[in-house]
């Protein structure tokens, strides 16, 4: 008994604890056990109720925690369960990929001809190495099935640094459309430069100057 309520000491384990003594049938030897738990706890800083044996021979105690548990002191939430204890299903990532790139397909201008699939959409798709193995693996992948339904191209890479479940789709930009975005965006800035620069001169009134009339006789 004093074991028990030594170990919750310990532990600081809070809530309702619930001991199981197997094979209890005696009154006696279960009123005996509650009283002997009872003083076990009264060591205890806590607030422990302790409650009589049942039938069953169970005993509850409830105990309030003071200050966080060891566990939590020592350790830190997984970036991958968000400490849940669980991580996303490779499926359910697999659907929010392609949620992503529906979303993002929707947003854009051009979609290319369906029929030709050198115009289709390009892109770029990063993912953590299991989904990489997940979209890769088989026959008919699941990377080749998701680029025919949704007629774009896929161009899958590994980021080391992403945890299970992180994904990032962009659309790719090949060196020739990234030169031209590049070209005007420079244009943009020279033109807003340049009303700055403008705007800042100071503006000049030219006012016609009156020529006094000479007369005729010249002063010696």
């Amino acid at each position: 008994m004093i074991q028990i309520a030594r170990e919750i000491r310990l532990r600081d384990i809070g809530g309702i604890i619930v001991v199981d003594f197997i094979d209890m049938a005696d009154e006696s030897n279960k009123r005996l056990v509650y009283e002997e738990v009872k003083k076990a706890v009264e060591r205890d800083r806590s607030l422990v109720k302790v409650s009589e044996l049942s039938r069953h021979g169970l005993m509850e105690i409830t105990r309030k925690r003071v200050r966080p548990s060891v566990t939590f002191m020592i350790s830190e939430p997984c970036s991958c369960c968000h400490a849940t204890g669980r991580v996303e299903a490779l499926e359910t990532s697999y659907s929010k990929i392609e949620q992503e790139i529906c979303r993002q397909l929707a947003k854009m201008e051009k979609r290319g001809d369906l029929e030709n699939p050198k115009s289709w959409p390009r892109f770029i798709l990063r993912v953590d190495s299991h989904m990489s193995s997940f979209l890769t693996t088989g026959k008919r992948t699941r990377l080749a099935i998701l680029s025919s339904s949704l007629k774009v191209w896929i161009l899958l890479k590994v980021a080391r640094h992403f945890t299970r479940g992180t994904f990032e789709v962009k659309p790719f930009m090949d060196e020739k459309t990234v030169n031209e975005r590049q070209h005007q965006v420079a244009i943009s800035l020279l033109k807003k430069a340049d009303a700055i620069a403008d705007s800042g001169k100071k503006k000049l009134t030219l006012f016609p100057i009156k020529k006094e009339k000479t007369s005729g006789k010249q002063r010696r």
